[in-house]
């Protein structure tokens, strides 16, 4: 070969070099190239946000964590030495060799905040359901959000988790919700909320004093947080504290609860009392003796003590009761 060509073949040679040195870096690794704009979808910007990574870089390192994510509809700015020492930091310095950084990257979020109506009714659907009583009666008011929640996209499924050791979903409440994506947890988070029983219960009319037998007058039903109450202490008719004694004094507008009433009936078991038979006007009477404990317009079961017959008779005071035909 002529020296003229040797030499056109050794400038060749060289270019090549120099082509497959920028190509696969100065170590035999692929050169890779930073983006002047990024764009973050979640709470925080990656690796692979930042740069055009090769595969087999972007499933080592892409993931990596470079830092968090700006609000949506914002702007965060990256510069190269902030990159330079955030990457050294954990340990992957090493990469920039083989890349080209513009001096800084701005990164925009293009994630979504998770809507809190969607967080509100996920939440008050599981209460509503999980409860017993009619989702009509219980009140749910929402505190707000410590933290927005953010998401990549619309694309997920909103579950609530049962809570654990929580018998009744009433007061503070607090729930546990994941977001998934066909069927991967993306993330959880927290919600709480005040859940209230609101129900129609007795009260009184007027202030009563102890011993006063309780008349019709004396109560009526009115809508009232029961939250902190037993649902064994209230009542939710009036027929069931009429002819009642009070045990201890109440005020106006009170929950008239069993802790108020006198356990004491008013004509005990095996008592002899007078029935009267009321039919079409003509009032008869005769005697009985009760099979049980009495209280003031209550249905109690009564034997005549002739005919030994049992019947129903409702408590006129403590020595008489009636039968009405």
């Amino acid at each position: 070969m002529r020296p003229l060509g040797k030499m056109l073949s050794l400038a060749a040679l060289l270019v090549l070099a120099l082509l497959v040195s920028k190509a696969w870096g100065g170590e035999g690794k692929t050169a890779f190239k930073f983006r002047a704009e990024a764009a973050a979808a979640g709470e925080y910007i990656t690796l692979n946000n930042l740069a055009e990574l090769p595969a087999d870089l972007s499933q080592k390192y892409g993931q990596a964590l470079i830092w968090s994510a700006p609000p949506p509809g914002q702007f965060f700015t990256l510069t190269r030495e902030f990159l330079q020492y955030r990457l050294a930091q954990m340990g992957l310095g090493g990469l920039l060799k083989n890349a080209d950084m513009p001096a800084a990257i701005q990164v925009r979020q293009t994630g979504i905040i998770l809507n809190s109506e969607a967080i509100s009714g996920a939440y008050q659907r599981y209460i509503k359901t999980q409860n017993p009583w009619p989702a009509s009666e219980i009140n749910i008011q929402m505190y707000p959000q410590e933290e927005p929640v953010l998401l990549p996209d619309n694309n997920f499924t909103l579950d609530v988790l049962p809570p654990k050791g929580q018998e009744r979903l009433l007061g503070d409440v607090i729930l546990e919700m994941a977001v998934l994506r066909e069927g991967r947890l993306l993330k959880k988070f927290k919600v709480r909320a005040k859940v209230t029983l609101e129900q129609k219960v007795v009260c009184t009319s007027r202030p009563v004093q102890p011993q006063t037998v309780i008349g019709p007058n004396d109560v009526h039903l009115s809508l009232r947080d029961v939250t902190n109450l037993s649902q064994r202490d209230i009542f939710t008719s009036a027929k069931q504290v009429l002819g009642r004694t009070l045990a201890k004094g109440a005020g106006p507008q009170e929950i008239l609860t069993s802790r108020h009433l006198s356990h004491t009936p008013l004509i005990k078991r095996g008592e002899m009392v007078t029935v009267v038979l009321n039919q079409n006007g003509l009032e008869i009477t005769t005697r009985g003796v009760t099979r049980e404990d009495g209280y003031l317009g209550r249905l109690i079961r009564v034997r005549n003590s002739k005919s030994k017959k049992e019947f129903q008779a409702e408590v006129v005071d403590a020595k008489t009761v009636k039968v009405v035909l």
